[in-house]
């Protein structure tokens, strides 16, 4: 694998290292020094999601007219500062500037997203460029879950504003590593933008940019993308029970306790680290949209293994541990065509905006799963209801990627 692509990776895997020292404990900020209400924590979370949806596939765009590395280092220095913002509006209580700045942190990394997916797009195509993208993941998730076996140990020593200003710090550093060791991207090489490069001064020419709308209309003719963009949104309502539904269901239906419920957590991550590289390389060569309904298809089993241990409380504990392993293989498996598949369908030209916009839409994917998921335990408490309730969305999602399947060709829809 490229030199640049470990780099990235590793950079990624500091960044989220940082942010995950304080991220996962952010709710409780607000409900035990704050005072918010469980009610308007919701609000407040699902209303900076809101906010900073349109802002990736804006990102998107912009990467597509400007130098990949200099967004990437642009956007984690901003993350930085803004983090640093948070722990000053930690440390003085203020709810009013803390969720200005959350707002704002997520925009920046909402903007800057698109340009890691280029970047590593243009490196490499093919298997390679899916393998990229799995060592970008293995270190974010390797990050993040490290992040949040110190967070909370942190929070423990030196409250919640210390434990951000830590993030800040931290995230500071990946910057700094980045800036001094990550290269340009052969794109940047061929084409330097307004914010520069380190590359080569005098290129030759590429085509012309495209203005913003028509990259948007370019998009909006490409129906097989479009059809693509509702299969992976109706996947990301089915996937991001993961984070609020899931953990609702196995404490208060199934009873597991707290602390196995933080190791049952624990252990996706572990999942993902160690297991994504074997999960990719048994893939590689088959088609994309087979990868997604087969990762959708482990979704499905560990759901309904859930719905049935509730139904007839038989051994909750194993089944959930089990499902844990089983539903992270699917995310292993779905986040590989998720991941690829944009940089593949794009024109050279707009890989950017393509990442973007499948960002944009999983994100807002993954809040209708949390307000999906909160509406469906509230109107049912049959177990096994409240699972084949949550996978409807599995079945249109799997008929368009079917569809799609037959329309794509092969050296775009290989892994």
């Amino acid at each position: 694998m490229n030199r640049n692509l470990r780099l990235l990776g590793i950079g990624v895997g500091i960044r989220m290292l940082g942010n995950a020292l304080y991220a996962p404990f952010l709710a409780l900020f607000l409900s035990n020094v704050l005072g918010v209400n469980y009610l308007d924590i919701g609000a407040i979370i699902a209303g900076v999601g809101l906010l900073q949806l349109p802002f990736n596939y804006l990102g998107g765009l912009v990467t597509d007219r400007f130098d990949r590395r200099r967004l990437i280092l642009l956007g984690l220095g901003a993350e930085a500062v803004v983090t640093g913002g948070l722990a000053y509006a930690f440390a003085i209580e203020s709810l009013t500037f803390a969720v200005a700045t959350a707002a704002v942190g997520g925009i920046v990394t909402s903007l800057a997203a698109p340009a890691s997916a280029a970047y590593i797009a243009d490196f490499a195509e093919g298997a390679e460029r899916t393998r990229g993208f799995t060592f970008y993941r293995i270190g974010f998730n390797a990050g993040y879950s490290a992040g949040v076996t110190l967070g909370g140990v942190l929070v423990s020593f030196v409250g919640f504003a210390g434990a951000v200003a830590m993030a800040a710090a931290v995230i500071a550093v990946g910057t700094a590593f980045l800036a001094g060791f990550l290269g340009p991207s052969p794109r940047d090489v061929e084409r330097p933008r307004t914010f520069g490069s380190r590359a080569s001064p005098a290129p030759e020419p590429g085509p012309p940019r495209r203005r913003f709308r028509e990259s948007v209309a370019l998009l909006g003719r490409d129906r097989v993308a479009i059809e693509l963009l509702v299969a992976f949104a109706l996947a990301a309502v089915v996937a991001g029970q993961w984070a609020v539904t899931f953990p609702l269901y196995v404490h208060n239906i199934l009873g597991i306790s707290y602390s196995l419920l933080g190791v049952g957590l624990a252990l996706n991550g572990l999942v993902v680290v160690f297991g994504q590289t074997a999960v990719t390389e048994s893939v590689i060569g088959r088609r994309h949209t087979t990868i997604a309904i087969g990762g959708l298809a482990l979704y499905a089993v560990a759901f309904l293994g859930l719905g049935l241990a509730g139904w007839f409380g038989f051994v909750p504990t194993l089944v959930f541990f089990v499902a844990v392993v089983v539903l992270t293989i699917g995310e292993n498996l779905i986040t590989i065509p998720q991941a690829t598949l944009p940089s593949n369908l794009a024109p050279k030209e707009e890989i950017g905006s393509y990442n973007g916009a499948f960002g944009a839409i999983g994100g807002g994917g993954f809040l209708l799963a949390v307000l999906l998921g909160g509406a469906v335990l509230s109107l049912t408490v049959n177990p096994l209801w409240v699972w084949v309730l949550l996978m409807l969305p599995l079945v249109p999602a799997v008929v368009l990627f079917r569809h799609a399947a037959a329309r794509l060709a092969v050296s775009v829809d290989r892994a």
